[in-house]
């Protein structure tokens, strides 16, 4: 590839409408981006916003399979309600801090200046009624006859993979995402016995350097604009990966095979795809413009066919200084830029949509030696327009994370 210096005034391959994001219930109620202030105003509750992305059969589906464990066991089946309330439940517990389950209905604060959690009387759920719950929860059918129709690994792998399959089809109907998509991954922490090697616990334990915790990882989708979650896949064993690889994705990077199915959905849309170095690459640039797909993407090993050698040389003076050069098709007209920017440290972006006109500055509070001692201090960093898109939106799964 041939590049040039080149300062991208307009917008590589014209610009990007702003879209409005929004959520269709059931009852095929259309909730739009700003429109509860004007119709609803203070009207909703925090579970009336969950009612309407929940998926309401799939609660009837793991209250039924729930319900025959239960059965099983000798106690009492359950209902779609108790088992909304247990999530509740789940979600309080990780607002509070215990070292056993058990503590959380506890009536004796565990120090004065900390309230007591008696889950009893906050949520009208027992403890035993929350084991048994806890320990007898189903959330998918198991293939009838067995591991040895499809393999241990994909007959124990069904327990998980109906349900997230359910989440990805119920937000691919009900979600209409903005015009930007964040891509990233996720890690859920691994409390118990784990690892792919053993028949206790889940099948496959990532355990990365960089990461504050080990467990299940999971590469997904945002909406760019209302941070909802789009899209959930799964991080398996590379011989699980390679075994559902369609024959489309055989002959790619195992980085654009995961990305494609991340954003499928909305190929053709015109949107701009966000992601960090994981999944950018010109190869990912190139895959998505041919699926009707824009992309912004900061690059740091997979640099291959870009102009690292050429940027790495350029010298930047302060914070928001930034060089950028063209990639110009056979038609003459720039498809493709890469940009180096200066902010902390120096950031190298791959990007077909913006351009690098003056955009939005970025506004940050950070820690300042003054003659009064420390103090946070507001400080301004220039970026240009292609970085204040990125900006904008590629934290949404990073706020999910916390």
């Amino acid at each position: 590839m041939e590049w040039r210096d080149h300062e991208v005034l307009l917008p590589v391959g014209g610009a990007v409408a702003r879209r409005s994001w929004s959520v269709r219930s059931l009852g095929g109620d259309v909730n739009a981006e700003g429109g509860d202030a004007v119709r609803f105003g203070r009207g909703r509750t925090p579970v009336d916003y969950l009612l309407v992305v929940f998926l309401q059969r799939q609660l009837s589906l793991i209250s039924e399979l729930t319900s025959t464990k239960l059965i099983a066991r000798g106690l009492a089946p359950t209902t779609a309600g108790e088992i909304f309330n247990h999530f509740g439940v789940l979600l309080l517990a990780t607002r509070f801090e215990f070292g056993s389950r058990a503590e959380l209905w506890s009536t004796t604060p565990p120090t004065k200046h900390m309230p007591d959690p008696e889950f009893s009387s906050r949520t009208g759920m027992s403890r035993n009624g929350f084991d048994n719950l806890w320990s007898n929860l189903f959330f998918s059918r198991q293939p009838a006859g067995g591991p040895s129709t499809v393999g241990t690994e994909q007959f124990r792998r069904w327990l998980v993979n109906v349900f997230v399959a359910a989440i990805n089809k119920h937000r691919e109907d009900h979600v209409t995402p903005g015009d930007t998509l964040c891509v990233d991954e996720s890690i859920s922490k691994w409390y118990g016995q784990g690892g792919h090697w053993i028949s206790v616990g889940f099948l496959m334990c990532v355990a990365i350097d960089r990461k504050p915790e080990n467990g299940c990882e999971m590469q997904n989708t945002a909406c760019g604009r209302s941070g909802i979650m789009l899209r959930l896949k799964i991080v398996t064993t590379a011989a699980d990966h390679k075994a559902n690889l369609n024959a489309a994705e055989q002959g790619v990077l195992h980085g654009i095979a995961v990305l494609w199915r991340l954003v499928a959905p909305w190929a053709g849309s015109g949107r701009i795809v966000v992601s960090d170095s994981y999944f950018a690459s010109v190869e990912a640039v190139e895959q998505l413009a041919v699926s009707g797909l824009r992309f912004i993407g900061v690059v740091k090993t997979a640099h291959r066919r870009l102009p690292m050698a050429s940027l790495s040389f350029r010298e930047l003076l302060t914070r928001g200084d930034h060089v950028s050069m063209a990639h110009v098709c056979t038609s003459g007209r720039v498809d493709m830029m890469a940009v180096l920017r200066l902010d902390r440290d120096r950031r190298y972006s791959v990007a077909t949509a913006g351009s690098t006109q003056p955009g939005p500055p970025c506004e940050r509070l950070q820690w300042r030696e003054t003659p009064g001692g420390a103090q946070r201090v507001a400080v301004t960093v220039p970026q240009p327009e292609v970085a204040a898109t990125f900006s904008s939106c590629a934290a949404k799964i990073v706020q999910h994370n916390r």
